[in-house]
């Protein structure tokens, strides 16, 4: 999108000054809302002007992938910021928001965003309510409601809203603050993640990475037509294609350091290893879940500690737990992150994520590339659940003595340092002589950041604090069906789509 100008901001503030009505974009409602003082659970999350340009790219994540040129659907919605026709009003002429060029979509967005953050005293927690069934905003009793489902809604709009709070802190890169519950307590246990279904048709997974960590976003559009963005070292349209991100099932790719724990996602079975180091192909690992979703692992360490040499030894590349057949559980460490995958440099928009790890702008930053495909060999959104899962786990321990089984080989035990921006913190991996994790500080959250109200005053892990309790289903191994595993065999690399790499 064109950023919004500190002027264009003011604009804009200056015209909705002068408006008092605000009226719903989303399919579901038609409905106009006048200012009120009543909102339902308010998170008094403040954001200024600058930041809009964060609040619309969340905006366009969220209702359609950042794509301005989808139709009408049958709520009449359409364009990137989906809004209805009644709503959209043959703004600049156009009939409906779709047939809008990019900047004159993002223009009318930006009204109804700096409208929304006045009404609000600009507590962003209230533009998803807002853009989903703002009716909601003057009867809090509808935050757990599904807005017209007839619409094709599936979702509360108190899900809604913390998903969208989740999406918002990924795409800004700024922690946005969770109620304290009982969950908190809970997330100081180190207590194996559990997978609650859905009722949305997403499939929920744990996060991936330990300790500290930056996720891509997929909003390919947005950086597309932003002249700002467009320099020498910034994330094109081009790289974030090759990345796989320009589409509504884009891959999760997590940023962080070399050797960084790297968990499983979901719990399933090993189906395939690709582990050469000194190859050219990246180090990938498999895990297909009962339900015949793959969940495929790429970017894999093949490097001594502080190396380029591509001679990694086994246990600095995967535990072992990488090995076909085994049951895997979610929130158990597979291996260990690297620069195998061969992303698009452009793609590494905010790296580093802390200010005392300096990377070469020319190089592959240290990455996890996790898709997820069918078992058809169709690719499933990855970026979705994973923000979920990043969003409910911040700050949580994500380690225990669960989280690895030993090697039968013994080895020189490796310490991995990871950081806090202060250094205040010790933060550490340490990959013992067993081939196993223990982590201190942050490194035993998801990450973490400044507003974390504890932090592990001892270690966790294998041998180390954390909880040993894990659920009964663990005691069984996981069996796939016949079919998965044909399916699996007969699947080809053409089979695959590009961006979804599997080996």
């Amino acid at each position: 999108m064109a950023r919004v100008s500190a002027i264009a901001v003011a604009a804009l503030l200056a015209l909705s000054a002068a408006t008092t009505v605000v009226a719903s974009t989303d399919a579901a409602s038609t409905d106009t809302v006048t200012s009120t003082t009543i909102a339902p659970a308010p998170q008094n999350i403040a954001i200024y002007p600058d930041e809009i340009g964060n609040v619309m790219a969340t905006i366009r994540y969220m209702e359609s992938r950042g794509q301005y040129g989808i139709p009408p659907n049958r709520g009449n919605a359409s364009g990137a910021y989906q809004f209805i026709g009644s709503t959209w009003a043959n703004h600049g002429g156009y009939a409906h928001a779709y047939l809008a060029p990019p900047h004159i979509q993002d223009e009318r967005a930006a009204l109804d965003v700096v409208r929304f953050l006045e009404q609000w005293n600009n507590d962003v927690s209230m533009i998803p309510v807002m853009w989903y069934y703002p009716r909601a905003s003057r009867e809090p009793a509808l935050m757990d409601v599904v807005p017209v489902p007839s619409a094709g809604n599936v979702l509360t709009i108190r899900e809604y809203q913390t998903r969208w709070l989740g999406v918002f802190a990924t795409i800004s890169g700024q922690p946005v603050p969770q109620t304290l519950s009982l969950g908190e307590a809970v997330g100081r246990l180190g207590a194996p993640p559990l997978l609650n279904q859905r009722d949305d048709g997403i499939v929920p997974m744990a996060y991936p990475v330990l300790g500290p960590s930056r996720l891509a976003t997929p909003d390919c559009n947005a950086l597309a037509n932003d002249a700002e963005a467009q320099t020498d070292t910034s994330i094109s349209r081009a790289d974030i294609e090759a990345a796989g991100l320009c589409t509504a099932q884009a891959p999760a790719i997590i940023f962080g350091v070399k050797l960084q724990p790297i968990r499983a996602a979901a719990d399933g079975v090993v189906t395939a290893v690709n582990d050469q180091p000194n190859s050219d192909r990246p180090i990938t690992v498999t895990i297909t879940a009962t339900n015949g979703l793959s969940y495929i692992y790429a970017g894999f360490n093949n490097d001594n500690q502080g190396t380029d040499d591509g001679g990694a030894p086994d246990h600095l590349r995967l535990t072992a737990l990488a090995e076909v057949g085994r049951t895997v559980r979610a929130g158990q460490i597979i291996g260990f992150m690297g620069d195998t995958d061969p992303l698009p440099i452009g793609i590494r928009v905010d790296v580093p994520i802390d200010s005392t790890v300096v990377i070469d702008p020319n190089v592959i930053a240290p990455h996890l590339r996790l898709s997820v495909i069918d078992v058809k060999g169709n690719p499933v959104d990855a970026f979705g659940p994973a923000v979920d899962a990043l969003f409910g786990s911040t700050c949580k321990a994500g380690i225990g003595q669960w989280s690895v089984p030993a090697r039968s080989t013994f080895t020189a035990a490796v310490t991995v340092e990871t950081t806090d921006n202060s250094n205040e913190i010790d933060s550490e991996w340490v990959i013992t002589s067993t081939g196993q994790v223990q982590a201190n500080g942050w490194g035993a959250l998801i990450s973490p950041n400044e507003q974390c109200t504890w932090v592990p005053a001892e270690p966790y892990g294998p041998g180390a604090g954390g909880s040993d309790q894990t659920p009964d289903s663990w005691g069984r191994d996981l069996n796939l069906a016949a079919q998965v595993w044909v399916r699996l065999a007969l699947a080809s690399d053409d089979a695959v789509p590009a961006n979804f790499l599997r080996f």
